[in-house]
């Protein structure tokens, strides 16, 4: 492909190639899209469903399982009580179904209102990454996403049955996709597409019975880890996506701070931060009653998860840190990725 500077000078830049490009005579770089329109994002670096499976979280599987233990007998205890009551319970269920798809509805029809929809006509390039992120995945259901203003939520999945659409705070979104961030925008909706291509949310109605289970706090310990499992396993399939550690973890500071100040987030603080709480009684009961990980365990778990599946990625990332800080994270990382695939210790 050749393309003309100001000065009418005709460049040479390779095809197939979107972002930074050089001219393949004089080394100039140039902005641009090289690539036909024919290529398609599904030909490469296809995700199958079993390569999925060892992406996701090794207590993933076994933590569903118990939670399943627990919330199996509760669901035939209600479908025993909906005979009993001559189908009393199921009506009352129903209305809940209702009133939680109702209001979801509202919500998206608000977001229609007054966000913007990421199409190909608004936001190319995000809708590009979100049609790269979903043929790699294979995931062919329809997923919108919509950039909003609001300060409430960086980035938000919401799925309920066949509504799901992703929320975008346009402060976080504001510099990603470009070519130097691009990859950081790959892992926020690999994690999100990954999460449905994985269906963490197969059981919806089982699902709301665990919220009400949940308010029982005892069952937490059989239910919320498989929830939290769920977390890790959204963070490495979007790790697998963007096949960059940097990437991801900037990112994940965006949605974790903001954009602007995502900058001033330093590892070693969160090495403080996480050898604080690994020692912690009550830091320990804090994680035990919640959905979600610790923000410095998921740190910690993409850390070993980039060590074990891509080494070179891990290598590269702890190049800029001094030996302390290296060897305590090392101290701190989760064991579940001791090795590399190789089998040598990291």
């Amino acid at each position: 492909m050749e393309l003309s500077d100001a000065y009418g000078q005709a460049h040479k830049l390779p095809f197939g190639k979107l972002g930074t490009v050089k001219c393949k005579t004089c080394s100039a770089s140039f902005e641009a899209d090289t690539r036909s329109k024919n290529d398609s994002p599904s030909i490469n670096n296809v995700i199958s469903k079993h390569e999925l499976k060892k992406l996701l979280h090794p207590t993933e599987k076994s933590r569903f399982l118990i939670a399943l233990l627990i919330a199996f007998p509760i669901t035939i205890s209600a479908v025993s009580l909906i005979f009993a009551t001559f189908g009393l319970v199921l009506i009352g269920l129903s209305v809940i179904i209702f009133t939680v798809w109702f209001v979801l509805q509202i919500s998206k029809a608000s977001l229609i209102g007054s966000s913007v929809l990421v199409s190909p006509h608004n936001f190319p390039e995000i809708h590009e990454i979100l049609v790269e992120v979903k043929a790699r995945l294979e995931y062919k259901k329809n997923v919108d996403i919509y950039i909003t203003e609001n300060g409430n939520v960086n980035a938000f999945l919401y799925k309920f049955f066949q509504t799901k659409f992703i929320l975008l705070n346009s402060e976080v979104v504001h510099s990603m996709p470009t070519s130097e961030c691009r990859e950081q925008l790959v892992w926020i909706l690999g994690r999100f597409i990954g999460s449905l291509k994985a269906k963490h949310a197969r059981f919806q109605l089982l699902s709301i019975i665990i919220k009400s289970i949940e308010k029982i706090k005892i069952f937490n310990l059989l239910i919320l880890p498989y929830e939290r499992a769920t977390q890790y396993s959204g963070d490495q399939i979007g790790m697998a996506l963007c096949s960059d550690l940097q990437s991801a973890i900037v990112a994940f500071d965006k949605l974790l701070v903001g954009n602007d100040i995502a900058k001033d987030v330093q590892i070693k603080g969160l090495l403080e931060q996480a050898n604080q709480l690994h020692f912690s009684f009550f830091g320990r009961i804090s994680k035990i009653l919640s959905t979600h990980p610790h923000m410095t365990d998921r740190y910690l778990n993409l850390i070993a998860f980039a060590r074990y599946m891509y080494p070179e990625e891990f290598q590269k990332y702890i190049a800029q840190f001094d030996n302390v800080t290296v060897s305590e994270m090392g101290s701190l990382l989760p064991k579940y990725y001791p090795l590399n695939k190789s089998g040598k210790q990291v």
